[in-house]
């Protein structure tokens, strides 16, 4: 599938030509590189995508075919530095599109891909008007997805292919969605009545971060308390944080180390994290006071203190860093 195409950063570019290293670190490095956008990486069967939001990754998708499922961000960059064949593109795009094509991964559609000889064009023209729906429309045009916001149930602007944030008129959307494919295969439309908000998926970045901070926690009780007793409080502690949030099942344990990787936003992560070690410390409660927990918590994460801090972190940890 292939998405509509704002500024050309790069095009058409083997991935045996590429330092993907490079590109993935750009935005931290060069102003002209924080931009909204994506990175498409096609290989035979399958597309990647990681969006872009100010130059730093925030969400990945896999497209097969028609259907698209979320994957972490560490699996596509992973992907790509292990591909021998693939070809990258990335494409600068407003912000407003990036957070819209994200949303078709979770958001629920009111009907999904259908043709106009299933939903008539101009009965759901006259609908949206009548009911002032704000949202969109996702348009399937063979290889090719576009996309028409409406507001008040008017359709307003729309991306297709490489025309970007064009304003459109319902009679258009009208004419595009009873059109034909190239191949003579019908346009296929869904319709979205919410607009999305941004949601920040977890960065490999932020999940290096946490990791790092929780194994420093958990091997600081451990040295004072022994091994044995922490392995047991991080069994009870993931046991009691899967319950709230789902996507932890993703992480193990190597040791004394958690290790994996999940798809989830970045607040729910953060809350989850701060969640689970705050609940591994309350295992210790009838053997270490809670003066000596938070001088072992402190003392481990000092070295990563004003990163979790700008993270928010301590917002939800039992113990606080003042």
């Amino acid at each position: 599938m292939r998405l509509p195409r704002g500024k050309t950063l790069l095009e058409n570019t083997n991935i045996d030509f590429v330092n993907f290293d490079n590109i993935m670190n750009a935005g931290k490095r060069e102003r002209s590189h924080k931009i909204h956008g994506y990175i498409s990486v096609i290989y035979p069967q399958e597309v990647d995508i990681i969006f872009l939001s100010q130059g730093e990754p925030m969400s990945s998708i896999r497209f097969k075919g028609i259907k698209k499922e979320q994957i972490t961000i560490n699996d596509a960059i992973e992907r790509v530095k292990k591909a021998d064949v693939g070809i990258i593109n990335i494409y600068e795009i407003p912000e407003e599109l990036v957070l819209i094509i994200n949303s078709t991964i979770h958001g629920n559609p009111v009907f999904s891909f259908k043709s106009a000889t299933e939903v008539s064009p101009e009965k759901l023209i006259a609908k949206l008007g009548v009911e002032k729906i704000n949202g969109f429309i996702e348009i399937k045009k063979g290889p090719e997805l576009f996309y028409t916001i409406i507001e008040h149930g008017i359709p307003v602007r729309g991306y297709f292919a490489d025309k970007i944030n064009v304003k459109v008129s319902p009679s258009v959307i009208v004419t595009v969605l009873k059109a034909a494919s190239n191949d003579g295969s019908p346009v296929l439309f869904s319709l979205y009545n919410t607009m999305p908000k941004k949601i920040e998926q977890v960065t490999p970045a932020l999940n290096q971060l946490l990791l790092k901070s929780i194994n420093a926690v958990i091997v600081e009780f451990a040295s004072s308390y022994g091994p044995t007793f922490a392995k047991k409080g991080l069994r009870m502690a993931k046991s009691h944080i899967e319950d709230e949030f789902e996507f932890m099942d993703g992480y193990h344990f190597n040791a004394l180390q958690v290790e994996g990787d999940c798809i989830a936003s970045k607040d729910e992560f953060i809350k989850a994290f701060a969640g689970f070690i705050s609940r591994f410390m309350r295992t210790y409660d009838g053997i270490c006071p809670d003066e000596a927990k938070k001088r072992l918590f402190i003392t481990a994460l000092k070295d990563f203190r004003f990163a979790l801090k700008s993270a928010n972190f301590y917002n939800y940890t039992v113990f606080k860093d003042e």
